[in-house]
């Protein structure tokens, strides 16, 4: 018994910088923040009202039908309040720990004298054999799931035709806070009631504010190329490059993105570039449904090494749905499937640190993702293997630079 305690022990101090750099980075769409980003554009959760903007103040198309932007905030939307988890926020690991005991011995344990004892016990709650993890080996723990979100309302899109697609599983849908019907975001569902996303009081978590950073830092900075453009308020055709960029922006002294930068889209890093058909119809621009990657790395800092864990952002049956601005810029979202284990990738990558250090409980997200699973149905056993997702775009006026020709990976291609 003391040397599995030496054990873990070791092994918490091995991940310990790792945890600060990954886990308490950001969960995102299972992100874990850093610390909250200060005057973000973006509130901290999606507004109630729709964003369209009137169509007859948007501004003249630019005469060459070029339109470049980079992405501001990238973050997963919640619709505030608590009434979405009557059940209140999902349990961290210590208390998920301590609900399997007799409530007798829940109250033993919860007295001071016996902290210590209470400590051990939940942090081998994390462990099973052979050194596995609940957040490394998730798929081998069988934890309860957590609370989910139980509101009718949640932002996203229709990502199924309103349920008729053959190769999706039944689900309940959303209504979007604007009235949008057949609203699919069954990651919102498992997720929106985590501390993470929900935060205590409903205003949102750290993951709605941590993420920008690597933005910021050019880790994850997205840019998106109009190219055709004849009209912002109708245009049946417009091609849309949905691109990452090494590219580090800058910002003015209250950490918005300047206007007007320049961005190239090159194959530096696991980076891509995605290839997309559009229409613009009464100041919104919808792309068809195809498949979207975008990069995330994670522990490369500022410098962005090319050492750090790389995973991606994979969107099947993805598409965008942005709004102009008066102002110039777009709002909006991105959506599509995402694989079940990509949800959970940076928790994952933190391994016993994401349960010690954070009290995330990953074999129990796991296990609610897989019960609210409704996309990526595999065709021999029938069961879904990706749930839908959304994320909330904005962003600003910039020069985008596009180099296909240096080999850029390509989502649809």
């Amino acid at each position: 018994m003391d040397d599995r305690r030496n054990e873990r022990a070791h092994d918490r101090q091995r991940t310990a910088r790792f945890v600060k750099a990954i886990v308490l980075a950001g969960v995102a769409a299972g992100l874990i923040a850093l610390g909250p980003v200060v005057n973000s554009r973006l509130p901290l959760a999606a507004a109630a009202k729709s964003e369209t903007a009137p169509a007859g103040h948007l501004p003249a198309a630019p005469p060459n039908g070029v339109m470049g932007f980079v992405v501001q905030d990238f973050l997963p939307p919640i619709v505030p309040g608590m009434d979405s988890c009557p059940k209140g926020t999902a349990p961290r690991l210590r208390e998920q720990y301590l609900r399997t005991l007799p409530e007798d011995e829940q109250a033993r344990l919860r007295l001071k004298v016996n902290e210590k004892e209470l400590e051990d016990r939940w942090h081998g709650y994390a462990f099973g054999p052979n050194g596995t993890n609940i957040c490394s080996q998730p798929d081998m723990f069988n934890h309860p799931k957590y609370p989910t979100v139980e509101s009718k309302y949640a932002w996203g899109l229709d990502l199924d035709n309103g349920g008729k697609d053959a190769d999706t599983c039944q689900h309940d849908t959303f209504q979007s806070p604007a009235g949008d019907q057949s609203v699919d975001n069954q990651e919102y569902r498992a997720t929106g009631c985590t501390l993470e996303i929900r935060g205590k009081d409903g205003s949102g978590g750290d993951a709605l504010t941590g993420m920008k950073q690597f933005h910021n830092s050019g880790e994850w900075t997205q840019v998106i190329l109009l190219r055709g453009i004849d009209s912002l308020v109708n245009d049946p055709d417009v091609e849309v490059i949905y691109a990452n960029t090494a590219d580090r922006p800058d910002l003015d002294s209250k950490g918005n993105f300047l206007r007007g930068q320049s961005f190239t889209v090159a194959e530096k890093g696991a980076r891509h570039r995605n290839v997309l058909h559009g229409r613009i119809v009464n100041g919104v621009l919808t792309t068809d449904s195809a498949n979207i990657f975008l990069a995330q790395t994670w522990g490369q800092g500022g410098a962005r090494d090319i050492r750090g864990n790389r995973s991606q952002y994979r969107f099947f049956k993805g598409r965008l749905r942005l709004e102009f601005q008066p102002d110039g810029t777009l709002r909006g979202l991105v959506g599509g499937y995402e694989p079940i284990f990509d949800v959970i990738t940076s928790t994952s990558l933190g391994g016993p640190g994401s349960a010690l250090v954070a009290g995330i409980d990953c074999a129990a997200e796991l296990t609610t993702l897989k019960s609210l699973a409704d996309g990526l149905k595999d065709p021999k056993t029938g069961k879904c293997t990706g749930v839908s997702s959304a994320m909330r775009i904005s962003a600003v006026p910039a020069f985008v630079n596009d180099l296909p020709n240096l080999g850029t990976r390509t989502a649809n291609k």
